[in-house]
């Protein structure tokens, strides 16, 4: 790969960028064969909706989608956005590692570790379903990733972190039973968080998992506001909205020192903190209502409150650790100290 190094780096970043859309067109297979339980190798492409096999110029990636304006040329129904968004991310994430890591052996794992975060977390988010065994090879790519030194941590550290992140999910979920009455992580999620373990260590775990909670969070609570205030129930919006600001502003304020020292500091947090309980009595009295509705109601089919899947907060937690993990340990030092 040294001998590339004499090429112009825009030159490489269009063509990595090629790469990438190119890969993400065999992700868009990979996913949607792997939800039919379908094989993806050796059969020619089709449509999804009349079946029909695909020429090549249909099959460009992004370009096709472009040219078609989004529908099949032969039955003319809509091409699911998926495809082009699937193959821009991969495109795009192949770019930013090229970029951070340079021509290296260490990029080309990270261009499959972002391969199967994004096969993971499509998946998770179209049916819910995160496909087993895609888990266990990112586990052991991810062994074989700090056997060569590649990572932050040694392999020993790297075997107990794909131990603890599949033990911590699972006692988490085992919490949820207790208190929630069901599961409170799907059994994917404990999957995933063995995978991660095994390629960032147990240490970097425990900043992954507590991001990751908090990124679903931000994520919960916007959908959620956004949902109540599309249905007029302004002052249930309004709540949720409350909870994320007050909880997005009390953190920086105490991540910034000069505020943090400042005589005016009491001041602006004390407000915030009435609000931010207030705004959550009232967000927690409506779950209250929603899940006595559920319990009482005999419509078993129609659920009142329908969790977010965890895995793709989770994968964006750790996409964002395998190009910003010192940075991200550096904040929460800061914050802490």
């Amino acid at each position: 790969m040294n001998s590339l190094n004499i090429l112009p780096q825009w030159f490489i970043v269009i063509y990595t960028f090629l790469i990438g859309l190119c890969c993400g067109s065999f992700l868009n297979v990979v996913i949607l064969r792997g939800l039919k339980g379908e094989s993806f190798t050796f059969s020619r492409s089709k449509c999804p909706k009349c079946n029909t096999q695909l020429t090549w110029y249909m099959n460009i990636p992004l370009l096709s989608y472009i040219f078609l304006k989004g529908k099949c040329a032969y039955c003319k129904e809509h091409i699911s956005i998926q495809y082009p968004l699937v193959e821009a991310l991969c495109a795009i994430l192949f770019c930013i590692a090229y970029l951070s890591f340079g021509l290296s052996l260490k990029t080309i794992f990270i261009w499959i570790f972002l391969s199967f975060f994004i096969i993971l977390a499509t998946t998770d988010i179209l049916e819910t379903v995160i496909i087993d065994v895609h888990t266990y090879i990112l586990a052991i790519l991810g062994l074989v990733y700090n056997i060569f030194n590649f990572g932050y941590v040694n392999i020993l550290n790297s075997i107990i972190g794909a131990i603890a992140g599949f033990l911590i999910m699972e006692a988490l979920a085992f919490l949820g039973t207790l208190f929630l009455k069901h599961r409170a992580f799907g059994e994917g999620d404990s999957l995933i968080a063995l995978s991660l373990g095994a390629i960032f260590g147990y240490k970097n775990l425990l900043i992954i998992i507590p991001l990751s909670i908090l990124i679903q969070a931000i994520v919960s609570l916007t959908i959620l506001a956004f949902g109540e205030l599309k249905n007029k129930n302004i002052k249930l919006g309004l709540s949720y909205i409350f909870v994320f600001i007050s909880l997005f502003i009390v953190g920086f304020l105490n991540f910034n020192s000069e505020i943090y020292n400042s005589n005016n500091y009491l001041l602006i947090v004390v407000p915030l903190c009435v609000l931010l309980l207030w705004s959550l009595k009232i967000v927690l009295d409506d779950l209250k209502n929603k899940k006595i509705t559920a319990k009482n109601s005999t419509d078993e089919q129609t659920p009142v409150f329908k969790l977010l899947p965890f895995g793709p907060a989770m994968i964006l937690s750790a996409t964002l650790a395998l190009f910003y993990l010192d940075k991200i340990k550096e904040i929460i030092l800061n914050f802490i100290y």
